[in-house]
């Protein structure tokens, strides 16, 4: 390589290669991502290479941009050291992405476990429905688990069917609107209220899957909302409805005026629950034997909660 490249854009490719994040890059060095992005823009002027590929996991660097990375470590290996420990999680700390009512049902599970629960502190973040976001979320580590629909197939990341459960229909229990057995006809009167976190819901029959798309895209949507607390506190103070997956049905009957209702059996649909991990997890056996007795757990009380 003729050129010479400044000493900036050099930590630049160094810390981006240790990460694999623009934006943890730009948080290390103090700058913003665009600044990232001009800099991999010169860089590629310079060299006539594009030194990083974006992928599901991250930044992927070439051969140009490892050698380059390993040419600046040999002079400023503190630095080096410092993005690693930076970039490194906390092992003190179980970090989880996943919906209000998982939340709910893991924070019980926690509490109830005999040993190893007081060892971490458990930080849940806000859950998205964005399924690069949360495939970036697992690669970089950000979160430990991320426990929601099913996400595409990764390398670097396994995933366990934490509970698979019918749908229904939540409504208020002074709704006279809507009858004890509902119709097909009913429900397209009805006006519903969607919980958007949720939305995956499918049919194990082809025969009713016609039905049940038509029914998903032609409903009366009254309101959107990704909080399903305020959801499910509009339904009980409305004649709006709302689908929710069985297992989570309870959580809410105990404390809000709803009630379940079947759905018409030409509408019958399911939701299935997933724990998505990063493989590296499985290097660490006091937290990996953990983790199985939360999901053994959290999977004894939908058993128990389911109606």
């Amino acid at each position: 390589m003729s050129q010479t490249i400044e000493l900036k854009l050099l930590k630049i490719i160094n810390t981006l290669v240790l990460c694999g994040s623009v934006k943890t890059t730009a948080k290390l060095l103090n700058l913003s991502p665009a600044a990232i992005s001009y800099s991999l823009k010169k860089l590629r002027d310079i060299t006539g290479e594009h030194l990083f590929i974006r992928t599901r996991t991250g930044m992927k660097a070439n051969a140009t941009a490892n050698e380059l990375s390993q040419r600046y470590q040999k002079y400023f290996a503190t630095d080096a050291d410092i993005i690693r420990h930076e970039n490194k999680p906390n092992e003190n700390s179980l970090t989880i992405l996943s919906y209000s009512p998982i939340e709910m049902l893991l924070s019980e599970s926690i509490a109830n476990l005999a040993h190893q629960s007081n060892r971490y502190r458990y930080i849940f973040l806000p859950y998205t429905i964005d399924i690069n976001e949360r495939l970036d979320n697992l690669a970089n580590r950000n979160a430990y688990l991320d426990i929601g629909a099913e996400l595409p197939q990764e390398k670097a990341i396994s995933k366990i069917k934490l509970f698979s459960s019918n749908v229904s229909i939540l409504a208020g229990v002074h709704n006279t609107d809507i009858q004890a057995e509902v119709s097909c006809d009913d429900l397209y009167q009805a006006q519903h209220a969607i919980w958007s976190s949720l939305g995956d819901y499918y049919c194990e029959n082809m025969q009713i899957s016609g039905e049940v798309k038509k029914y998903i895209h032609e409903r009366n949507v009254a309101v959107v909302s990704g909080s399903i607390i305020n959801m499910v506190e509009l339904c009980a103070r409305s004649k709006y409805i709302m689908l929710l997956p069985d297992i989570f049905i309870p959580l809410f009957t105990q404390i809000f005026a709803v009630k379940r209702l079947e759905l018409p059996a030409e509408l019958r649909m399911k939701h299935d629950c997933y724990i998505h991990f990063n493989n590296r997890m499985t290097e660490n056996p006091i937290m990996t034997r953990l983790i199985d007795d939360i999901i053994h757990s959290v999977s004894t009380t939908f058993t128990c909660q389911s109606p």
